[in-house]
């Protein structure tokens, strides 16, 4: 070999090299930028949203029906607490302040003659994650015709943000070692944050807890083998709830151990999790202890994994006798919603 071919080789291996180096820059930043666009955080407390409407508007059958689609009791809560905290501001506080424009969740409604009567969305505009909704509407009625129409779709993308943004958070202080262990097992990947631990780890069956001041937060994750779809009833998949939370999950006094609470009902959806948009029976309702007293909500979630053999069930359950269990409730909710597969899942 020259002397002149081994420079075009040494050349050609630097540049693949670099080549390499480059690409690998790239995609880096290409996914950040997916994530954040390069924009600040947005700010805000979880479930709160600025509603940007003049004072001498905002009350009457207005200010009634903002609470009636955003302000009603969250369902299944021990006790009543709203959907969202809505703080409403006039509109020359908000635009002027570089701050609350960078709120996570925005509604502004601009009633004035002559608009076009329409609903305008913008996400991830001024922050991240962002939901920005602009009324622009000609009179009260208009308003009321939007707010009916599209209510759903503003409270879904809310709760979209306070999922991205547990998810963002708690992947800055991720328990890789709760990850591993749970792709190994289950085969998907959850973000859970440090401050979690597993209680128990069986075969088929994990506990994950999360020990705040003055409260408990908790993730049961169990696989079967699926069967048929009457797996997916809600008679069945409490009864398995049940099943599981008395083998595994024992209370502080002797013989006391979390079981369903039966007298109240339950309510059932069907939602779509995860970036490959699972489908998942989604069951609300309440869980006692049984020969003690402590008790709380819960939100269950029950899908086949994706290769469609095993029924998979992750259970959230809040104790928080002090403190909001809407928040802590939704903290969980988005841990789940941010389930990652390799390969989708068969619907």
């Amino acid at each position: 070999m020259t002397m002149k071919s081994k420079g075009f080789l040494g050349f050609l291996v630097l540049f693949l090299v670099f080549s390499c180096l480059m690409t690998s820059c790239s995609k880096e930043k290409t996914q950040q930028d997916i994530e954040s666009k390069g924009l600040p955080s947005s700010g805000g407390k979880t479930l709160e949203a600025i509603l940007v409407i003049p004072d001498e508007v905002y009350k009457g059958e207005i200010k009634d029906t903002v609470g009636k689609y955003f302000m009603k009791a969250c369902p299944w809560l021990a006790q009543p607490e709203p959907l969202f905290d809505i703080v409403q501001m006039n509109p020359t506080g908000f635009f002027n302040s570089e701050m609350f424009t960078k709120h996570r969740n925005i509604i502004i409604v601009d009633i004035k003659a002559g608009n076009p009567n329409k609903l305008k969305q913008r996400l991830d505009y001024k922050s991240y994650p962002q939901a920005y909704f602009e009324f622009s509407v000609d009179n009260r009625d208009s308003l009321f015709a939007l707010l009916q129409r599209h209510s759903d779709l503003i409270k879904e993308q809310f709760y979209n943000n306070e999922h991205r943004r547990v998810n963002s958070a708690f992947k800055k202080l991720e328990n890789t070692d709760i990850t591993r262990k749970l792709k190994s097992k289950f085969g998907f990947h959850l973000t859970l944050s440090e401050e979690f631990y597993l209680a128990v780890n069986e075969e088929n069956f994990v506990w994950l807890r999360k020990e705040p001041k003055d409260g408990s937060l908790g993730i049961m994750i169990y696989a079967m083998d699926y069967k048929n779809e009457e797996q997916f009833s809600q008679e069945n998949i409490i009864a398995l709830r049940d099943e599981l939370a008395k083998k595994y999950i024992p209370g502080p006094t002797r013989g006391s151990y979390m079981g369903t609470e039966h007298r109240f009902g339950f309510i059932s959806d069907t939602v779509q999790i995860g970036e490959d948009k699972i489908t998942a029976i989604e069951t609300r309702g309440l869980w006692r202890l049984y020969n003690d007293y402590m008790g709380g909500p819960f939100v269950n979630y029950c899908f086949r994994d994706s290769q469609g053999q095993r029924l998979v069930m992750i259970d959230c359950f809040v104790y928080s006798p002090k403190q909001s269990k809407r928040d802590q409730l939704m903290q969980l909710e988005a841990v789940v919603y941010g389930i990652k597969y390799e390969n989708k899942t068969k619907n």
